[in-house]
């Protein structure tokens, strides 16, 4: 993983092919955020994680870049694959599992539920080039 501070305004990290990436890797503190956690994770076939948890404040947002899976939420299955995306709340439990013949990749986002005061939206600035 290549990580490149650019300047005190912006940070840049380069996990490589993110079709292709391999185990989890959190990068909240190699770009510096602030506000949400943000990571990358695969799973090969029938391969699962190896706890079930929940959150006390945080609802994640899962993102399947490719593959098929399965996440268990508070004993129920949801079926995910290539281009779903999944919210969860801090209480419920879960569990992900790689259910397809090929590596599951995707991304979790991570952030403190009901936080959101803006977005692009609201929160964004237009200025003239």
């Amino acid at each position: 993983m290549e990580n490149k501070e650019l300047n005190a305004g912006y940070s840049l990290v380069n996990v490589g092919e993110i079709s292709e990436f391999e185990g989890k890797h959190f990068v909240k503190d190699e770009i510096g955020l602030s506000g949400m956690e943000l990571s990358l994770g695969s799973m090969k076939p029938g391969e699962e994680t190896p706890f079930v948890h929940y959150h006390k404040q945080n609802e994640e947002v899962y993102v399947v870049i490719k593959g098929e899976g399965v996440m268990a939420l508070d004993g129920e299955e949801v079926a995910l694959k290539s281009g779903s995306v999944l919210r969860v709340s801090p209480s419920v439990r879960r569990c992900l599992r790689c259910t397809g013949s090929e590596v599951m990749v995707y991304l979790c986002v991570q952030a403190r539920e009901g936080s959101l005061e803006g977005y692009t939206m609201t929160d964004g600035v237009i200025e003239a080039k």
